[in-house]
């Protein structure tokens, strides 16, 4: 797990990991800029020109960022590349760790160029690379000035940038920058990455996010970012591969997870087909599936893997309330409950949901319509006797709790009260996603990209998560695994079929390569 951080957080580890010394200091700086520069060739390698003909333009500004860029420039003019550095101070006044860079790469006997006047900057898009190295996590309010001219300059020509840590001008613990401010294709955020850089608009200027681990104690990283309850994290390859159900050599389909889904309606039987699927393409040994009994023959022709169980239905074809006690017998041998997708909000339906969650004890999905059944009924929610997970994108999320905040820190903190007042999991779908446990724990999840703005992806969700824990995974677990592996599904498909193209059902084909791709880092 990697830890997400404010900006004032991460200047409070920079401060106590140095302690005022600034050998210290520099080690660190030494770190970053090498996190920069291997970076840096890797974009580099994509270029398809000769090493000498690749320039590179790094801009550095007064502060560490700078020192973080000389540091960068320094080592690529030593690789044998063409550099230009160039300054938006007057070196004179540069002091503390970015001297020390600044004095290391004034040994390579190559010209820093000073940038203060407003109608000479040079034409950047003559360069194969730009590194943005003005300014920093701790920059308030709109650029101005030289730097201000300079961020428009780079931004108005086609050259690829690596933004030092962030992207000049962005602020790291909102969603949204006064302009200007860099557009870089990558940020490598030093330490670690920043909150505000995983959240739109930000989140189009940040790029490609590489975190850079630069080795600072672990006692004063969990001193300032709570490493327990609440705290926020990313979760890594390694937390996904933990997390994956392991296969029972021996096991039957029984010892594989067994999974309820109460899903689809008149005219929604797609929602029922997607979420089944999915449960059983991510490894559980069997779903059933209950549906309003005339929809058993339509899903019979459909699908063939899920069991199908007729339930008592309502005049328009949704699931009644009549239907509880067949539900909860069917229940009982369950592992694990999806109720939701394609359920409709009849009235009878939602009463046959609140009714559920009130009396089982079998852990459970809520998506869809399963979560609409509580809108205007919070109350009923606070009955249940499972642990639940509850997946709602922001329309759903609003119906049950009101207002969501769009700054980055107030939708975590307001998601936090809403998970221990109901003492339920939250998967919040967007991008990112975010996960919230009972007791505060936030993971937030940038997986996927447009290729699932589409209907019936959240339906494949549900089935992912209601899978993973019929396997065994608890429901703040599979909510975070389900998330990434349905945003990878999701960014594999668009690889081959555009992010316009991908239907729901094609996710089917690429969680087998997601779930391969986990499978082959353990060996």
């Amino acid at each position: 797990m990697i830890p997400a951080v404010t900006a004032v957080q991460m200047r409070r580890i920079d401060e106590l990991s140095i302690a005022g010394d600034i050998d210290t200091g520099y080690s660190y700086m030494r770190t970053a800029g090498e996190h920069i520069y291997l970076t840096a060739l890797t974009m580099l390698d994509e270029i398809v020109l000769d090493k000498h003909d690749k320039k590179i333009a790094v801009i550095c500004g007064k502060g560490n960022n700078g020192g973080d860029g000389y540091v960068a420039a320094r080592l690529l003019h030593e690789a044998g590349f063409c550099v230009d550095c160039f300054s938006l101070c007057d070196t004179d006044s540069l002091s503390g760790e970015a001297l020390l860079a600044f004095k290391d790469y004034a040994l390579c006997k190559v010209p820093v160029i000073l940038l203060d006047v407003l109608d000479q900057l040079p034409d950047f898009g003559k360069y194969t690379l730009i590194i943005d190295a003005m300014l920093g996590t701790g920059t308030k309010g709109a650029p101005r000035g030289i730097y201000a001219s300079v961020i428009e300059s780079v931004n108005s020509c086609d050259t690829k940038v690596l933004a030092v840590d962030t992207p000049s001008g962005l602020d790291c613990d909102s969603a949204v920058s006064a302009p200007p401010c860099i557009k870089a294709d990558c940020t490598v955020a030093a330490g670690f990455p920043k909150i505000g850089q995983f959240f739109y608009p930000n989140r189009a200027n940040v790029g490609k996010l590489v975190a850079a681990d630069l080795g600072y104690p672990q006692n004063i990283v969990d001193s300032v970012v709570d490493k327990g309850d609440s705290g926020i994290f990313l979760a890594d390859e390694k937390f996904f591969v933990d997390n994956l159900p392991l296969r029972k050599e021996n096991g039957s389909k029984i010892d594989h997870g067994l999974a309820l889904l109460l899903c689809g309606s008149r005219g929604m039987c797609g929602a029922a087909a997607l979420a089944s699927t999915a449960a059983l393409r991510c490894g559980c040994g069997m779903v059933h599936l209950a549906v309003p009994e005339s929809l058993v023959d339509v899903l019979s022709a459909k699908i063939t893997e899920p069991v199908l169980h007729p339930i008592t239905e309502t005049f328009s074809g949704t699931s009644s309330a009549a239907a509880l006690h067949e539900v909860l017998s069917l229940s009982e041998r369950m592992n694990a409950l999806c109720i939701g997708p394609g359920l409709s909000r009849d009235p009878q339906t939602a009463l046959l949901v609140r009714e559920i969650i009130s009396k089982t004890d079998k852990p459970a999905v809520l998506d869809a319509d399963g979560l609409n059944a509580f809108a205007g009924h919070l109350s009923e929610l606070e009955k249940h006797k499972c642990e639940l997970v509850l997946t709602p994108h922001a329309g759903e999320y609003k119906r049950l709790f009101g207002d969501l905040p769009d700054e980055p820190s107030a939708r975590i903190d307001a998601m936090k009260k809403h998970a221990s007042e109901l003492n339920v999991n939250i998967l919040l779908k967007g991008s990112p996603s975010i996960a919230v446990n009972p007791k505060g724990t936030v993971f937030i999840l940038p997986c996927g990209n447009s290729s699932l703005a589409k209907a019936g992806t959240g339906d494949v969700l549900s089935g992912i998560t209601v899978s993973l824990i019929a396997q065994g995974c608890s429901c703040f677990e599979a909510a975070i695994l389900g998330a990434y592996l349905h945003g990878e599904a999701g960014r594999l498909a668009s690889l081959e079929l555009t992010e316009y193209s991908v239907l729901a059902g094609d996710l089917m084909l690429y969680i087998p390569k997601v779930i391969k791709a986990l499978i082959q880092c353990t060996i």
